[in-house]
C-alpha cells in the first residue's frame, strides 16, 4: 500500500451565500519517498489539498489515509498526535519568532517532549547541520538573509523527524539563486528518506521531484 491515499476527496467553503468547491473529488496516491509536486494557478486547490493532507482541516467528504491510519477517523486529540509524528510543515512565509535565535526557534517542537536539555541541544545542533546553518546558531531571525530564515523553517520542520514534509510555496518569497539553494535541501531530505509534497506555481521546480500533480478548479488535469 502507498504512504498515502486519497480516495474521492471533495473540500467546499461557504462563503456568504456562495459555496466554493475548494477540492473536487480527487483521488490518488503518494508513495514512502516520493517527491512529489502539486502544481497549478492560485485557486487551483493546491493549498486545500495541502492543509488537509496535514491534518488541518476536515475534507467535506472523502478519505485521507496516511501509513494505513484514517486520518479524519482519528478523534480530534489523536489527530495533533499525527500531526506530531508524520507531519512536518513549511510555510512561504516562514512564521519564525523573530525576538528568539535560530536554534531557540528550531527546538520550540521540543518543548513537549521527553528529552533532556542536553539531548535537545545535541538534535538541534545535527539538524542545523543538515540545513547548513551550524554557525548561525545563536543568530537572531532578523539577522539572517531570507534563504537562511527558510532554511530555519525546514529544520524546525525536521525536528520531530516527521515521515512527510509538507511545503507550501517555499521559495515564493526568494530569488532565483536562493529558491534553487532551498530546493536542493528538499533533494537532500528527500535522498535521506524523507516524503516530500511540495505546492508550487513554478514549473520550473518539476526536475526536481520524481512526479508532478497539476490541479485547475479542484481537478487533477494530468
Amino acid at each position: 500500500m502507498s504512504l498515502i491515499e486519497i480516495n474521492n476527496l471533495i473540500k467546499k467553503y461557504n462563503t456568504g451565500n456562495e459555496t466554493v468547491l475548494a477540492v473536487n473529488d480527487l483521488s490518488f496516491s503518494i508513495e514512502q519517498n516520493e517527491f512529489v509536486t502539486l502544481l497549478g494557478q492560485s485557486g487551483s486547490g493546491k493549498s486545500t489539498l495541502l492543509t488537509m493532507l496535514g491534518g488541518l482541516a476536515k475534507p467535506t467528504s472523502g478519505k485521507i489515509v496516511v501509513d494505513n491510519i484514517d486520518v479524519y477517523e482519528l478523534p480530534s486529540k489523536t489527530i495533533a498526535d499525527y500531526r506530531r509524528e508524520y507531519i512536518g510543515f513549511v510555510f512561504q512565509s516562514f512564521q519564525l519568532i523573530p525576538y528568539l535565535t535560530v536554534e531557540e526557534n528550531i527546538s520550540l517542537p521540543l518543548s513537549i517532549s521527553d528529552l533532556t536539555n542536553q539531548e535537545q541541544k545535541q538534535l538541534v545542533k545535527l539538524i542545523l547541520e543538515k540545513v547548513h546553518l551550524e554557525k548561525k546558531a545563536k543568530r537572531l531571525i532578523n539577522e539572517l538573509s531570507g534563504g537562511e530564515q527558510q532554511r530555519v523553517a525546514i529544520a524546525r520542520a525536521l525536528i520531530n523527524d516527521p515521515i512527510i514534509i509538507l511545503a507550501d510555496e517555499p521559495t515564493g518569497n526568494l530569488d532565483c539563486k536562493t529558491s534553487e539553494d532551498i530546493m536542493k535541501i528538499f533533494c537532500e531530505l528527500n535522498n535521506d528518506g524523507k516524503t516530500i509534497v511540495m505546492v508550487t506555481h513554478n514549473t520550473a521546480f518539476k526536475k526536481y521531484s520524481h512526479r508532478s500533480i497539476e490541479l485547475s478548479d479542484g481537478r487533477l488535469i494530468n
